[in-house]
C-alpha cells in the first residue's frame, strides 16, 4: 500500500511539472508567434509593396509615396486605442485584425492579373495597415495583461526578436518566392501570405490563453481619453521655450537624409541598368537587402543599446550619428559607376547594403533613446506615444516626396548626393545635444 501511495505521489509530481513545462512552452509559442505577425504585414506594407509596384510598371514618384501614405495608421494607432481597451478583449480584437488581413491579402491577389489590380492593391494594402495597426495595439494590450510583470521583462528581448523574424521573412523570403516579378509570382506569393495570416489566426485561436482581466472597462474610457486630451498640454508644460524649439529640430533632421533613402533605396537596386539602378531582381534584393541587409540593422540596433548603456548618450551620439549618414555616400559611389554602366559584383552591392543597414541601426539607437530621455512627466507613457508619432511624420513628409523629386532630378546619382548633404543638420543637431549636455547636470546612464 505504501509503495502505491509513493507511485502516485509520484506520478502527480510529474504530472505537475509536465503541465508547467507545457505552460511554459505555450507561452513562448504565442509570444513569439504574435509578434512575428507585427513584424509581418508592416514590412508587407512599406517594404514589400514597393517592390511589387516597381515590377508592375509603377513610376518611382508614386512607387515611394503610396507605401509612405499607408504608415499613416501605424503613425496615429494610439488615437483609437481607448476604443479597443472598452469594446471586447484583446484576443478577440488580435483574432479578427489577423482574419480581416487574410482576407484583404487574398484579394490582393486575385487582383493581380486584372487590369483593375491596382486601386485593390492599394485600397487593401490601406485597409490591412489599418488592421495590423490595430493589431499592434491589442497585441501590446494583451502581452500586458496574459503575463506578470516578471515575465513581460524575460520575454522583452524575445518579442523584438521575433518581430524583427517577421520583418526579415517579409522582406527576405517572401521577395523570393516572387523573384520573377511577374504579375503571376506576385499573385502567388500574396496566396502565400494570405495562407500564413490565417493559419496565424487559427493557432493563435488555440494558442492565446482567455484572460479574466481582458475585458472592456468603460469607467476607463473616461481615463483614457482625458490622458489624451491632456497629453499635449503636458508635454508642452514639460518642454517650454528653447528645450521644444531643440527638442522638435533634433527629432526632423537627425535621420533627414536616411528618410529620403528610405523608399528610393528600393528603386534605386531595383531598377534596370539603363535607367541608373542596379538591375537586381527580386531574388537577389531578397538576399541581399531583405536577409543580410535585415540582420545587419538589427545587429546594429543591438551593439548601440550596449554602447549607449555603458559609456551614455553624450558620449556615443557623435559616432552614432556619423554611422547612420557616412554610410549613405556609399549609394553616391553606386550610383556614380551605374552611369557609366560599372555595375560591380553582388558581393560588393550586398556588402555595400549591410554596412549601410548596419550603420542605420547602430546610429538609429541614439534617437530612440533621446526620445526615452523626453518622455518624462505624470504621462511619460503616452509622451512616448506622441513623440514617436512625431518621429514618423517627420519620416512620412520626405518618404511620400522622395520618388517624385528623384523623377525631377533625372539621376539617382543626384538624388543620392542631395540626401547625403540634407544628413549635415542631423550631425550640427547631435554637436549641439552634446554641448547642451555638457552644461547641464551629468547625465545619468
Amino acid at each position: 500500500m505504501a509503495t502505491f501511495i509513493t507511485f502516485a505521489a509520484k506520478i502527480k509530481i510529474f504530472s505537475l511539472f509536465l503541465c508547467r513545462k507545457m505552460s511554459r512552452l505555450r507561452t513562448w509559442s504565442w509570444v513569439l508567434s504574435a509578434n512575428f505577425s507585427e513584424g509581418l504585414p508592416y514590412t508587407i506594407v512599406n517594404t514589400v509593396l514597393i517592390a511589387l509596384l516597381a515590377d508592375m510598371g509603377v513610376s518611382n514618384g508614386p512607387a515611394a509615396m503610396i507605401p509612405s501614405l499607408l504608415a499613416l495608421p501605424w503613425m496615429w494607432k494610439f488615437l483609437w486605442s481607448p476604443f479597443i481597451d472598452t469594446h471586447s478583449t484583446k484576443r478577440r480584437w488580435m483574432l479578427l485584425t489577423q482574419a480581416i488581413m487574410a482576407v484583404v491579402f487574398f484579394l490582393i491577389a486575385l487582383s493581380l492579373q486584372q487590369s483593375w489590380w491596382l486601386p485593390v492593391v492599394v485600397g487593401g494594402s490601406a485597409l490591412a495597415a489599418l488592421a495590423s495597426a490595430t493589431y499592434d495595439v491589442s497585441c501590446d494590450g494583451y502581452y500586458m495583461l496574459a503575463l506578470p510583470p516578471k515575465d513581460q521583462a524575460f520575454f522583452v528581448g524575445i518579442r523584438s526578436t521575433a518581430y524583427r523574424l517577421g520583418m526579415l521573412f517579409a522582406s527576405g523570403v517572401l521577395l523570393i518566392l516572387a523573384k520573377e516579378g511577374t504579375p503571376s509570382a506576385w499573385q502567388r506569393t500574396f496566396y502565400i501570405i494570405a495562407a500564413l495570416m490565417l493559419l496565424l489566426a487559427v493557432c493563435h485561436k488555440f494558442l492565446l490563453p482567455k484572460v479574466t482581466k481582458d475585458a472592456a472597462s468603460h469607467p476607463q474610457q473616461t481615463t483614457e481619453q482625458r490622458s489624451i486630451r491632456e497629453v499635449l498640454k503636458s508635454f508642452v508644460q514639460l518642454h517650454a521655450g528653447k528645450e521644444l524649439l531643440f527638442m522638435l529640430l533634433f527629432i526632423f533632421t537627425y535621420r533627414l537624409g536616411e528618410a529620403f533613402l528610405s523608399k528610393v533605396t528600393i528603386l534605386f537596386l531595383k531598377d534596370g541598368i539603363g535607367q541608373g539602378g542596379m538591375g537586381l531582381n527580386n531574388e537577389q534584393y531578397g538576399y541581399l537587402y531583405g536577409t543580410f541587409g535585415t540582420l545587419s540593422l538589427v545587429i546594429g540596433g543591438i551593439l548601440g543599446g550596449i554602447c549607449v548603456s555603458r559609456w551614455g548618450l553624450k558620449r556615443c551620439i557623435i559616432p552614432m550619428v556619423l554611422a547612420l549618414d557616412l554610410p549613405d555616400l556609399l549609394y553616391v559611389w553606386l550610383s556614380y559607376g551605374a552611369l557609366s554602366a560599372e555595375i560591380p559584383s553582388l558581393a560588393v552591392i550586398g556588402s555595400c547594403i549591410s554596412i549601410e543597414q548596419f550603420g542605420y541601426g547602430f546610429g538609429f539607437t541614439a534617437y530612440m533613446i533621446y526620445l526615452l530621455e523626453c518622455a518624462k512627466g505624470p504621462y511619460e507613457t503616452s509622451h512616448y506615444a506622441f513623440l514617436t508619432a512625431l518621429m514618423a511624420f517627420g519620416l512620412l513628409i520626405p518618404s511620400t516626396l522622395s520618388g517624385y523629386i528623384q523623377e525631377a532630378l533625372h539621376s539617382y546619382y543626384s538624388y543620392f548626393a542631395m540626401a547625403c548633404l540634407l544628413t549635415v543638420p542631423g550631425i550640427l543637431m547631435s554637436i549641439w545635444y552634446v554641448k547642451r549636455a555638457s552644461h547641464s547636470a551629468p547625465q545619468s546612464r
